[in-house]
Parts: structure tokens; C-alpha cells; sequence
């Protein structure tokens, strides 16, 4: 049977975002380093090569991920999620199709558990996000089955649900075009934070 190709389109904001754990050492040269985060976010932060090396040994803040570093469209809430799966877009061989967004299969996965932190250490969390349009083309043989849809999020409650997989059949080939970025003021949290199990 003659394949044929689905399109699907996505519109939403895309976030990149980096977890490390900091000790009292690189807290206290964090601090010393990064006197006015409003001022200007980017110089103080995310371009400040001295910080990155002193404090991080690192060459650029992507690289302040030891804890981990999660990437896709996010949405801040359940709620957002579910308004925005009304508007993704789907073509089949350049015609406009309708998808119920409840025929696809989600799932939903916590952050890997951290290590205990001591009361003088920190995770920071940082990162940039921007406007995105998400598309995923693939060839499939008829008839289109949208359960074969497969969409993955991993939900950070301060941040959202991010989106951190999509594959229609196997096929998981997705690209973005982005617009501006802009930069997420890092967030320090502490013990009572990350050693808290109900989170």
C-alpha cells in the first residue's frame, strides 16, 4: 500500500532548563560574583566567564548540569497542557486533519530522585526559554492511527510539563524553529526543598 506522510505542527515555548548542586563555597562566590540579577540577567549570569570558571569549571551555563537537563515545549500546568493539545496542527499528504486530543497516549514522569543536600548546599536551576513551533514529519502506511501518537513530559513543579519526547510510530525525527531567547533568573533551593518527598 502507497504511504503517506503526516505533518504535525506544534506552537508553544520552548524551555531549556540545567539543575546543579552548589556548596557553601560556590554559593558564597555566586553571590560575591552575581550582585544584581535584574540588572542585566545575561552578563551577570550567563555570559560571566569568570563565574562559569571559577565557580563551575565550566565553559558555558549549559554545562552547570551535573543534577540534570531536561529540554521541550513546557507548559506551566495541566490545565495549559490540555488547552494546548487542542491546537496542534496535523496534515495527512497536505490536507488539514482532526485529531481528538484525547486519543493520545501520554505519559508523565517525576525528576530522578536527588541525593539528600546538606544545609549548606543548593541546587540551582537555570536556563533560557523561547518561542517555539515543534514539527514531525513521518511516511506511514494507512490507515492513520493517532494512538500511535506518543507524547512524554517530565513535570517540574516550579517550571511545568515539559515535553521531553514525541514519536508517531516509532518515527521521533523532530524539529523546531525558534524565535527569541529569554534567559530564566537562576533559583537556588535548598534542603527543605529538594529533601521534602511529597514534592
Amino acid at each position: 500500500m502507497k504511504k503517506k506522510k503526516l505533518s504535525l505542527r506544534w506552537a508553544g515555548t520552548f524551555i531549556e532548563l540545567c539543575m546543579g548542586r552548589v556548596d557553601q563555597l560556590k554559593k558564597g562566590l555566586v553571590d560575591a560574583n552575581c550582585t544584581d540579577f535584574e540588572a542585566d540577567l545575561q552578563s551577570s549570569w550567563y555570559d560571566n566567564t569568570v563565574l562559569l570558571k571559577k565557580v563551575f569549571s565550566a565553559d558555558n551555563w549549559w554545562s552547570v548540569d551535573d543534577l540534570d537537563h531536561a529540554m521541550g515545549l513546557v507548559f506551566a500546568d495541566r490545565s495549559a497542557l490540555d488547552t494546548h493539545l487542542s491546537k496542534m496542527a496535523f496534515e495527512i499528504d497536505d490536507t488539514p486533519a482532526t485529531i481528538d486530543p484525547e486519543a493520545l497516549p501520554m505519559s508523565f514522569y517525576a525528576p530522578e530522585a536527588i541525593d539528600r543536600l546538606d544545609k549548606d548546599e543548593w541546587v540551582v536551576c537555570h536556563g533560557a526559554q523561547r518561542d517555539a513551533m515543534l514539527h514531525l514529519d513521518a511516511d506511514f502506511t494507512p490507515p492513520f492511527d493517532p494512538s500511535l501518537i506518543t507524547l512524554s513530559f517530565l513535570h517540574y513543579p516550579n517550571y511545568g510539563y515539559i515535553l521531553i519526547d514525541l514519536d508517531y510510530d516509532g518515527h521521533d525525527d523532530v524539529q523546531f524553529n525558534f524565535g527569541e531567547t529569554t534567559y530564566l533568573k537562576p533559583r537556588f533551593f535548598g534542603k527543605d526543598h529538594f529533601n521534602d518527598a511529597s514534592r
